[in-house]
């Protein structure tokens, strides 16, 4: 394996971890918002949310890369995931 082939693979199971974690800090701080009224918790999920959508994003990039596509194009499914 190519030291780039390495790199991008374990740039990708770092993205993978990340937002596994922000998903876990989401639930955490959804919990505390829910049951404590906490709006530092609400805060805090709002930055987990927009970090694990940045992850996301990237992964995408990932999913490009293996279908052959451009850098540049926007990942499948980019405008379907937000919700509000």
């Amino acid at each position: 394996m190519t030291y780039e082939q390495e790199f991008l693979r374990d740039f990708e199971a770092w993205i993978d971890s990340q937002i596994a974690v922000n998903e876990m800090a989401m639930a955490a701080s959804r919990k505390l918002a829910e049951e404590d009224k906490d709006e530092q918790a609400a805060d805090a999920y709002i930055r987990y949310e927009s970090k694990r959508d940045a992850y996301q994003f990237i992964q995408g990039k990932f999913d490009n890369y293996r279908a052959g596509k451009g850098f540049h194009d926007a990942p499948d499914g980019l405008f379907k995931k937000s919700t509000y």
